[in-house]
């Protein structure tokens, strides 16, 4: 059996890694041919074969795979037309997980956020800054947030200053998160 997953997944499968850069076509026609020593299937996993240089090694090889005992998933961010259709040709079930929408999730809001700083509202701006924390979002998104609306707002100075704070943090001038409480508690 052979399946191929598209988009992050974070499940492991229970399956056997396998390390495709390593093997060649052959070991893994072995393994697809050969029965487990004890009886029963065995499930192994390829992270990004597909995509990789040896990718259309793979495709060759999909309906081996496919009549294979075992079950074989191939792991891939992207999958392009062309393949998809030899895969689906040669009998692959391929499963589409929805894209992950962690960079566009909000968990805190963000609108409040910079209105403080277009209002220059200092307490609502630490509050709205803390509350993000707490939530988890990470401090280089608040950075670029309010870097962008101080852009938007055409105060360059403002942009500037969060522009530095962002590279300064990561040069190890300080961290990130305490600079960002400076920065809106001095606004």
């Amino acid at each position: 059996m052979l399946t191929v997953v598209v988009g992050k997944n974070k499940k492991s499968f229970g399956a056997e890694e396998l390390k495709w850069e390593n093997l060649s076509i052959e070991d893994i026609t072995i393994l697809a041919s050969t029965q487990a020593l004890f009886g029963g299937a065995r499930t192994f996993l390829l992270s990004n074969a597909i995509a990789g240089e040896r990718g259309e090694e793979f495709l060759d090889l999909a309906k081996e795979l496919v009549a294979s005992p075992h079950t074989f998933i191939f792991e891939e961010e992207k999958l392009l037309k062309a393949p998809t259709e030899k895969l689906t040709k040669a009998g692959a079930k391929i499963e589409k997980k929805p894209a992950s929408s962690e960079g566009r999730e909000w968990k805190f809001d963000q609108f409040g956020i910079t209105s403080a700083l277009a209002a220059h509202d200092k307490k609502k701006l630490w509050l709205g800054l803390t509350q993000a924390l707490r939530a988890g979002e990470k401090p280089e998104a608040l950075a670029g947030l309010l870097a962008w609306k101080a852009r938007q707002m055409g105060d360059s100075k403002l942009s500037r200053e969060l522009t530095f704070m962002y590279h300064d943090s990561h040069r190890g001038a300080g961290d990130l998160e305490l600079l960002l409480e400076r920065f809106a508690l001095k606004l």
